[in-house]
């Protein structure tokens, strides 16, 4: 069985794609998909400690992976120009194989990306990269706002688009709860003419609390 792979990118970092990621698989198990059938990565990371994503894969017993393939360190670029790291290849086969192995016999893999779409690229392994190389459909996380939100998201979705990929929908975060209504009524009027092949997801606010 080959599994549905979804790869969660973002405008940066802290938009909140591992909250999308978490949302995603609650949703999964609310629709009927058993743990068993699904599965969480984050294949590329600068962060080590465990995030809430993990914490809730272990409780409903989802297989996941928070960090194994490749960690960007301190460092770590500087050692990959001077050559003193796997090859741009070697360290996008590992990653690719990595997500492989974890969604064996999976329904659904759920990827958790680093950065923006962008972030890897000086490797050879960034988001698009991987996401190519599984012919993924990508869940774009845009932060808050209407000019700033729609200008980014121009700059990154046309980024996608030009590296090959085609399936692409968006989800805008963050959201202030007083800002939502006016928020929504203007990207959703805007976006579709400047990204027409793009579908708008939705919206989401900040948590009042």
């Amino acid at each position: 069985m080959t599994p549905k792979y979804i790869y969660v990118m973002g405008s940066e970092s802290g938009v909140g794609k591992s909250t999308v990621c978490l949302g995603i698989l609650a949703q999964l198990l609310a629709s009927g998909f058993t743990a068993d059938q699904l599965a969480y990565i984050k294949p590329v990371t600068q962060c080590l400690e465990k995030q809430p994503v993990a914490l809730f894969c272990e409780q409903q017993h989802i297989a996941y992976q928070d960090w194994n393939s490749l960690v960007f360190s301190k460092g770590f670029t500087k050692n990959f120009i001077d050559g003193f790291t796997q090859t741009s290849d070697v360290l996008l086969a590992d990653v690719v194989k990595a997500i492989i192995t974890l969604g064996n016999e999976k329904a659904v893999v759920i990827i958790d990306g680093i950065g923006d779409p962008s972030v890897g690229s000086v490797v050879g392994v960034s988001n698009v990269a991987i996401s190519r190389e599984l012919a993924c459909s990508v869940i774009f996380v845009g932060k808050s706002g209407i000019g700033r939100a729609l200008d980014n998201s121009v700059l990154c979705v046309s980024f996608m688009q030009c590296q090959g990929l085609e399936d692409i929908g968006i989800i805008y975060n963050k959201i202030p709860p007083d800002l939502i209504f006016e928020i929504k009524n203007y990207v959703t009027k805007r976006l579709p003419e400047l990204l027409p092949s793009v579908t708008l997801l939705g919206f989401m606010c900040n948590n009042p609390g």
